[in-house]
């Protein structure tokens, strides 16, 4: 079996992943209806967006979604719902939302999507994001772009070669206008293209392709049920001439609508429409599906077939040595579809935080990961989970195919990181991750081999000197669940450091009497952590101060050195209500030994913005420069904060400087006094 196992690697790593009969499935997304594809190229990535049929007895759509991929046989689920008709602020109605384009400009992403509107009518309304997986929000406050009018629904936009924008639309007419440059309005009166030339067989779901210098209108035709033809033009505006038929209505599995899209890729084709032949599938639960196709010499389209193969070659193979979401794949088995109220609805995608992951997988649920390239081999396999623990396995060319890992998931209540070693995983083969015992939520994976195992080490390879202060920000590399580990994976801080922490500038924050300068750690919640590699000059009971910021009453922090806890769970002060106001607190006090250990920063308390953390050597004090604690004990002293700012005065001071700070009214925390006929500080701390 080993023999015959390493042989079937070879033969795969010569054919450049083509190692299944079975080499892609249509429809091509199956976690959730995906009616009225809209296909769009954002550089290395394609996306295509769609509605999100829950079946029924009518059109019945709640929200937009979007799924993406880099090889044309994987997608990646971006989100549950990037867009819905209450983010319109009131002018469409629920459950009416229709078909949809997106279109990036300028650095953002506007999306045009069909709404009920809430004055009677259809209407095209305009979302606009930073991002291509949104969330998107309404760009015109409540305002229609176009309508409402009963026949205003499936908008196709493009730009020209010369920058001009221009938006289709309609049902049973072509409507058009050319857009302004800020994407969102109409730049002249919107009009209606001569239906005579289209043989009176325009029924709805326009798209607009260029190539070269020929302006192609694709749609769906003839009626009930729908054909995919198409028409051309030497202009935006016509007139179009009738070329033909690109998809007959006859098609298996075909619905009673279509609705397509094409899109040039990497120097290939693709042709993108959708059927019903998703599980429990139907004319009002529809789902993207897709075809390559080669263009005619004279640039005419071809008639293209509708099959169960979608993509056969794959752009590239998938690199598992990177993290690889678990909601990536090229084909789903076993799932189970929620048809309570007459309705069908997938449910095997979840989303928080913006972070996406697979959930409620029961026994028998799969899926498939095509033209995986693993090398010259893996040692392990790394896969996040959450919940109450059960069983998964990973196979090698079909679900009941060799298996390589099998993996017993432990329960965890946050995501966690479990390593299980792979056998004979090499080469270029499709893998299967297979439930076998369901109650866990699956986020990602990665394999390691020895060569490619990312060690975590100190930031920018320095660890961080103890006594000494260290920045929240500089924690250690390696990645997540490695170095750190962020809730919500996505970085909303976007500052400093290109990853999932959320890292913020604080240059209009206030540090004391002092602005403040560089960066911290924001925008946390509960379970978060950061680690830091650390040098403990000396064996010594250190003191441990932070300055943060908050404007809650609940946001905490606890320190750990080598995953031994070694404070409390600190409770930070409310100091102001938008977090611009940074207040050094005592964090505790601790033992440490010599030498390179790992602090790691947890937040047990949402909200708790961290600047740096001080460790102190109780014996020395810097102001300016580090000296000895002076024994001497006048009567008189000024008192500073830990931060060398000036606090206030006592006089006849009893030798427990302790009590008397306490007895004067200063609360728990770290100062300095400085007695006013000697130069020499001492360092206090009050409990």
């Amino acid at each position: 079996m080993k023999f015959a196992r390493t042989a079937k690697i070879a033969a795969a790593v010569a054919a450049f992943g083509l190692c299944s009969a079975a080499m892609a499935e249509n429809p091509l997304i199956q976690t959730y209806y995906s009616p009225d594809p809209a296909p769009v190229v954002f550089g290395d990535t394609l996306c295509t967006y769609s509605g999100n049929d829950e079946g029924g007895s009518f059109f019945t759509m709640h929200g937009w979604r979007v799924s993406c991929t880099t090889d044309m046989v994987n997608w990646t689920d971006m989100n549950t719902l990037i867009l819905e008709a209450g983010d319109f602020n009131g002018s469409a109605k629920k459950n009416g939302d229709w078909a949809s384009q997106c279109i990036r400009r300028n650095g953002k992403y506007y999306y045009y999507v069909t709404v009920e509107s809430t004055r009677g009518g259809r209407a095209i309304n305009v979302g606009v994001s930073d991002k291509k997986e949104g969330p998107f929000k309404d760009a015109l406050n409540g305002k229609h772009l176009a309508g409402p009018n009963w026949d205003y629904i499936d908008p196709t936009v493009f730009i020209d070669d010369d920058g001009q924008a221009w938006l289709y639309w309609g049902n049973p007419k072509l409507y058009y206008c050319p857009l302004k440059e800020n994407m969102i309005e109409c730049a002249s009166e919107i009009k209606v293209s001569d239906m005579s030339t289209f043989n009176g067989k325009y029924t709805e779901g326009p798209w607009i392709h260029k190539r070269g210098k020929k302006y192609y209108m694709i749609y769906a035709a003839g009626g009930i049920p729908e054909s995919i033809d198409y028409s051309w033009s030497d202009s935006p505006t016509g007139p179009w001439t009738y070329k033909g038929v690109i998809m007959p209505s006859s098609e298996p599995g075909s619905a009673f609508t279509v609705h397509s899209g094409i899109v040039d890729f990497k120097g290939r084709s693709f042709f993108f429409y959708h059927n019903q032949k998703n599980v429990k599938g139907g004319g009002y639960s529809r789902s993207t599906a897709i075809e390559e196709f080669t263009w005619n010499a004279d640039g005419t389209i071809p008639t293209i077939r509708a099959t169960n193969n979608g993509v056969v070659k794959p752009i590239k193979n998938l690199d598992p040595f990177v993290r690889v979401e678990a909601e990536t794949k090229a084909w789903v088995g076993g799932m189970t579809v929620n048809t309570s109220g007459g309705y069908t609805i997938i449910e095997h995608v979840g989303a928080e935080y913006g972070n996406v992951f697979l959930t409620k997988m029961n026994s028998g649920f799969y899926t498939k990961v095509r033209s995986v390239d693993m090398g010259d081999g893996a040692d392990r396999i790394i896969v996040c989970t959450r919940g109450n623990g059960g069983k998964l396995e990973l196979h090698a060319g079909s679900e009941n195919g060799a298996l390589l890992a099998s993996m017993n998931i432990p329960a965890s209540s946050a995501w966690e990181e479990h390593t299980f070693d792979v056998t004979d995983a090499a080469g270029v083969d499709d893998l299967f991750f297979v439930v076998k015992q369901g109650g866990f939520d699956f986020d990602y994976w990665y394999m390691e081999s020895e060569k490619t195992a990312v060690p975590q080490t100190p930031y920018k390879g320095t660890a961080a000197t103890v006594p000494g202060k260290i920045e929240a920000e500089n924690y250690d590399e390696g990645g997540h669940n490695k170095a750190f580990y962020d809730n919500d994976r996505e970085n909303q801080g976007k500052a400093y450091r290109e990853d999932e922490v959320d890292v913020v500038d604080i240059s209009d924050s206030k540090c004391g009497d002092a602005a403040c300068t560089g960066y911290a750690i924001g925008y946390t919640n509960d379970g978060e952590w950061m680690e830091y590699t650390i040098n403990v000059a000396a064996d010594a009971k250190y003191d441990i101060t932070a300055n943060v910021a908050t404007a809650f009453e609940t946001s905490a922090m606890q320190l750990f050195i080598d995953d031994k806890e070694i404070t409390e769970s600190v409770v930070a002060p409310k100091v102001d209500s938008v977090w611009t106001t940074y207040k050094v607190i005592d964090v505790g006090s601790a033992e440490l030994k010599k030498g390179e250990h790992v602090l790691k920063l947890l937040i047990t308390g949402a909200y708790l913005n961290v600047d740096w953390i001080q460790f102190t050597d109780p014996n020395t004090v810097a102001l300016g420069q580090e000296i000895r604690v002076a024994p001497q004990h006048p009567s008189a002293y000024n008192v500073f904060s830990a931060m060398g700012k000036f606090l206030g005065h006592i006089d006849n001071a009893g030798a427990d400087l302790s009590a008397t700070l306490k007895q004067a009214g200063f609360a728990n925390g770290i100062y300095i006094m400085r007695g006013v006929d000697h130069s020499r500080p001492l360092r206090v701390m009050v409990k």
